[in-house]
């Protein structure tokens, strides 16, 4: 029989809501703060700080230059997808970084990002360096692995400074592993992505909010016992502000969405019309229209772990963001929070039932076709 089977069954973030804290004057919408960390070695001055908690997918669909530039406008990221040359992703990158030197906004711009993988990152480091970049993740669906030591063995000899996030792993020994061997930050989730199908194909992974849970815990006891903190990322089918909040309030520094950002004018894939929508192609690293880079990620090309479809035209990022942000400023004030650090100390988060859930969405009407119209 299996070494250890666990009865309880994993959760999602879709299963639980936040309850109502005490709303106070210095935390209404206009006063919530909503900046994060997204990397840290634990050292003053090695941090890498976001003014909002949401980077973008390492993804052909997601994070071109176009996209970098004007998330991290906004201050958040979108992380360089490597399933391409390293001469491409390098040009990606310097555009990126140049396009957010020139930014003189008020929203201090987030750093320039971008993946790697186990397979080449002894040549594709130096030259994502080069272009610009100021912080990596290491993109793979199962980062406890040798492999994602070695690499990070070798960033940690060769630029020391340079911050790594390592995932993704959803198990507290997973953290541990990674940490040791010496990521700033850690990234969580595997086969909850609206495009992934490894659990299916492979019966391995976990629902999210479990995972972030177990992560997040063995984060906190990593932190009682050395004094540094290491940033957590939620990675995988996350696409609402609702399940932004619970993420937040589980423990998670920031937020890594694919499916939402994929449908937006500045992401890279293909528009398109379907019956009339306005559509964009969406596709997983893993799937059969990624082939070429499949193996890189993981370890193996035989089968698909990833699949392509379609997802709404969601217009621009900055009215979309705005609109993000406003609804996660509108649950910290509702929490009694104005801080994500206020938000972890005081959320309370209630498991609910199928049904709990039918009756927060609309029900008993017929919806008009649009303000003002009638059915």
């Amino acid at each position: 029989m299996a070494g250890r089977i666990q009865w309880e069954p994993s959760r999602t973030l879709h299963e639980f809501r936040l309850l109502p804290g005490l709303t106070t004057d210095e935390c209404t919408p206009d006063r919530v703060d909503l900046s994060t960390v997204l990397a840290s070695r634990g050292q003053e001055g090695s941090t890498i700080v976001l003014s909002l908690p949401v980077v973008a997918a390492a993804m052909q669909a997601v994070s071109g230059d176009r996209m970098g530039i004007e998330l991290g406008r906004l201050g958040g990221a979108a992380f360089v997808f490597c399933s391409q040359t390293v001469t491409s992703q390098a040009e990606m990158v310097s555009r990126i970084a140049r396009g957010l030197s020139g930014h003189s906004s008020e929203v201090v711009p987030g750093p320039c990002a971008a993946a790697i993988n186990t397979h080449d990152h002894e040549e594709r480091v130096p030259a994502l360096v080069e272009a610009g970049v100021r912080v990596l993740a290491i993109d793979s669906s199962d980062g406890h692995s040798v492999f994602q030591q070695r690499a990070l063995a070798y960033v940690r000899e060769r630029f020391p400074d340079l911050p790594v996030i390592a995932g993704n792993v959803i198990t507290a020994d997973g953290f541990d592993f990674l940490v040791s061997a010496g990521a700033w930050g850690v990234k969580v989730g595997m086969g909850s992505g609206s495009i992934c199908i490894t659990q299916e194909q492979k019966g391995t992974g976990r629902g999210l909010a479990t995972a972030i849970l177990d992560v997040v815990a063995a984060r906190d006891r990593y932190m009682a016992a050395t004094g540094r903190y290491v940033p957590v990322i939620a990675d995988g089918g996350i696409g609402s502000a609702r399940e932004i909040a619970v993420a937040l309030a589980f423990g998670a520094d920031a937020v890594m969405m694919g499916r939402y950002f994929a449908g937006l004018e500045e992401s890279p894939s293909e528009l398109v019309v379907q019956a009339g929508r306005k559509m964009k192609r969406y596709w997983g690293e893993g799937s059969a229209r990624a082939r070429e880079w499949r193996e890189a990620r993981y370890k193996q090309s035989v089968f698909e772990e990833g699949v392509e479809g379609l997802v709404p035209f969601a217009g621009r990022l900055e009215g979309r963001m705005l609109e993000l942000c406003a609804m996660l400023r509108a649950t910290f004030s509702t929490c009694g929070a104005a801080t994500l650090e206020q938000l972890r100390r005081t959320a309370v988060a209630e498991v609910v039932s199928a049904l709990s859930i039918r009756e927060g969405q609309v029900h008993g009407i017929e919806q008009s076709p649009g303000p003002g119209g009638c059915a």
